[in-house]
């Protein structure tokens, strides 16, 4: 009898460690708005923010879904936002454009006199796979750095992602 006592309140412990866990884990994929020293952003549902990201990028986000079939190892989207010194904004253009095999669109613009924004969107292939690329471009001279926010989308998944793109792109600001 005492054996049954304790095997059910084990399972009754592990059913509620596990519903926890299920709860943090669905959380994780929520809305986010991240702030940072530097910038802000907007995390769509279906990313994931780590909190201690590699420390090459300040910010890094990729979706719950991995590809199909031969894709499978790659996230369906992913974004990642890296910041140079000592570089010059047409020099971090040119270097973005290059990455592509085809420009889809490219726009400048003047959001202050203290900044200028180059958006790009471009395809180009990654371990065989056909990616779309969605790269917004800061140049901040109060700070003397180039924030790069580059959006890696599997061609395929483009317009299940394209809003969620589109939201953290146009959040994304400098502080």
């Amino acid at each position: 009898m005492e054996i049954l006592i304790v095997g059910v309140l084990v399972v009754a412990l592990m059913v509620f460690v596990s519903t926890k866990i299920k709860k943090s884990a669905a959380q994780a994929f929520e809305p986010e708005f991240i702030e940072k020293d530097e910038f802000t952003i907007s995390k769509p549902e279906g990313f994931l923010s780590p909190i201690e990201g590699r420390g090459e990028f300040l910010f890094e986000a990729y979706s719950r879904e991995y590809g199909k079939e031969d894709a499978r190892n790659i996230w369906q989207a992913s974004a990642y936002l890296t910041a140079v010194s000592g570089s010059n904004f047409k020099t971090e253009c040119e270097k973005a454009k290059s990455s592509a095999v085809k420009i889809v669109s490219k726009k400048v613009l003047e959001s202050s006199s203290d900044e200028k924004v180059f958006l790009l969107e471009t395809e180009k292939t990654e371990k065989d796979f056909p990616m779309i690329e969605f790269w917004k471009i800061v140049e901040s001279t109060e700070r003397q750095k180039i924030y790069s926010l580059r959006i890696s989308v599997l061609k395929p998944y483009r317009e299940d992602y394209i809003d969620r793109i589109d939201e953290m792109t146009n959040s994304f600001r400098l502080k």
